[in-house]
C-alpha cells in the first residue's frame, strides 16, 4: 500500500510528537523509572527502518542491521556524557550535557563506520555497553516527580516541535547516506535529546538522571527489533514485519516491568517542584 507523501509526513511528524510527549507524561505523572525504560524502546527505530524499508527496499535495510545494532554504543556514550557533564555542572548543565553527548555520539558513530560488524559482534559489542553502563548508573537515586506543572499550548508545541524535526533529519538522512550510516543513525537519540531536556527544564537534573539510570535496560528491547528485523520483514513485508519486532520488544518491556525490576509509583525520594514552569526552546 502506497503512502502519499503529505501523508507520509503527517506520520513522522505524529509518531515523534507523541513519544516525546507521551515519554514527559509518563516522566511527569506515572514514574521517572517507567519514562526511563521506555526511553530505551525501539520508538525512533520503528520509524527509520519503516520509511527507508519502503522506500529503499528491505534488502537495504537488512545490510545496515549490523551497523543499526553497533550504534547503540553510542547512544550509551550519549547517555553517559549527559549523566557525567550534567552531573558535575551548575550553571547550562543540560545544553553542556546534551551538547558534548552529541558530539560524543557522532565520534562514536564515526568510528563505529569504519568498522566490518557482523550482527554476533555488533551484538556483543552493544550488550558489554549496556552491562558496563548499567553498573555505572546504578547508584542514581530515583526521584518521583510530585507537582507536574501546567502545560501550555505552546509548550505542547514546542515539546512535540523538537522531536519531529529531529527524527524527520534522521529519516531523511537515512535515505541518502549508504546503509552503514543509515544503520549508525537509527541509535541517534532523536527522541532521548528532546525528552532529556523537556524534564531537565523542568524539574532539574535529579528527576532526568533517574530516567537515565534504567535507559540500559530499555535498550535491549532495541537490539530485540533489530535482530528481528531481517527475518520478519522478507517473510511479512514492512507492514507486518514492523508490527512482529515492535510486538518482540514489547514482551520483553513488559516482562521487565511484570517481574517487578521497574514499579510505577515506587521511589526513594521526590524531586523538589520547580519554582516555575521553563518553556523548552
Amino acid at each position: 500500500m502506497e503512502i502519499p507523501h503529505e501523508a507520509s509526513l503527517l506520520i513522522k511528524v505524529a509518531w515523534s510528537a507523541a513519544i516525546v510527549l507521551g515519554l514527559a507524561f509518563i516522566a511527569e505523572r506515572v514514574s521517572t523509572r517507567i519514562a526511563g525504560l521506555l526511553s530505551g524502546a525501539p520508538l525512533t527505530a520503528v520509524l527509520v527502518y519503516f520509511f527507508v524499508g519502503r522506500d529503499l527496499g528491505t534488502e537495504y535495510v537488512v545490510e545496515s542491521i549490523p551497523h543499526s545494532i553497533s550504534s547503540f554504543t553510542g547512544t550509551i556514550f550519549f547517555v553517559l556524557t549527559y549523566y557525567w557533564v550534567s552531573a558535575r555542572l551548575e550553571r547550562f548543565s543540560v545544553w553542556g550535557g546534551l551538547g558534548l553527548g552529541v558530539v560524543v555520539y557522532f565520534l562514536v558513530a564515526a568510528l563505529l563506520h569504519k568498522i566490518p560488524f557482523t550482527m554476533t559482534s555488533a551484538t556483543v559489542l552493544s550488550l558489554s555497553a549496556i552491562t558496563l553502563s548499567s553498573r555505572l548508573l546504578r547508584k542514581i537515586r530515583i526521584v518521583r516527580i510530585v507537582r507536574p506543572i501546567r502545560l501550555t499550548a505552546t509548550q505542547l508545541f514546542l515539546r512535540g516541535g523538537l522531536a519531529a524535526l529531529l527524527i524527520s533529519i534522521v529519516i531523511s538522512l537515512a535515505e541518502t547516506v549508504g546503509s552503514h550510516w543509515t544503520g549508525l543513525l537509527v541509535g541517534f537519540p532523536a527522541t532521548l535529546l528532546p525528552t532529556y531536556l523537556i524534564i531537565h527544564l523542568n524539574y532539574g537534573k535529579a528527576s532526568t538522571h533517574a530516567m537515565v539510570r534504567n535507559f540500559p535496560t530499555g535498550v535491549a528491547s532495541l537490539i530485540i527489533y533489530i535482530w528481528l528485523v531481517p527475518f520478519t520483514f522478507p517473510a511479512l513485508g514492512i507492514y507486518g514485519g514492523t508490527a512482529a519486532c515492535l510486538a518482540a520488544s514489547f514482551v520483553y518491556l513488559s516482562c521487565i516491568m511484570f517481574l517487578g525490576r521497574i514499579r510505577p509509583g515506587a521511589a526513594s525520594r521526590s524531586a523538589p517542584p520547580p519554582s516555575a514552569p521553563l518553556d523548552p526552546p
